[in-house]
């Protein structure tokens, strides 16, 4: 699908707030109802909109602690990448997990409730998945940005 500006101020708008009704959107795009809603329609149907969500802060539910855990695969095969990576996606601690160039095979972006919960990920479920050669582990001290905004 080819974006058209109109295309990009709404991409915009959704993505600072996915909550706005039909008509707050129009109107902060300055278009109609049907028109924006058409084009929400076709980006959704096009998979440039794949999702709407709500966005929680980590640190009110409790989940204080963040790492990224960068991983060293012991199976290289494709069935071996296809079971960590559905591991990874299965798993509710990882919030996201990047295959990678370098170094490394993989990036995971963890949260747990606490260093305990951490380690117990770490040492229990991690390092225990057979294809799993090694890992190298560091702990987030402060997020300085943390948006889901892409440049439109």
């Amino acid at each position: 699908m080819r974006l058209e500006e109109t295309d990009r101020r709404l991409l915009r708008e959704l993505q600072r707030d996915a909550s706005l009704s039909m008509k707050e959107l129009a109107e902060r795009t300055a278009m109609s109802q049907s028109t924006a809603w058409r084009r929400v329609q076709d980006m959704e149907e096009a998979g440039v909109i794949t999702g709407r969500v709500t966005l929680a802060d980590p640190e009110q539910l409790g989940l204080t602690v963040s790492g990224m855990i960068s991983v060293n695969m012991a199976d290289q095969t494709k069935e071996g990448r296809r079971e960590f990576e559905a591991f990874a996606k299965a798993h509710e601690n990882v919030q996201q997990c990047f295959s990678v160039t370098g170094s490394h095979d993989y990036v995971l972006i963890i949260r747990t409730r606490d260093v305990k919960g951490y380690e117990t990920f770490l040492m229990e479920e991690l390092l225990s998945h057979p294809s799993v050669a090694s890992t190298q582990s560091q702990l987030i001290l402060r997020h300085y940005k943390n948006s889901t905004v892409l440049p439109v």
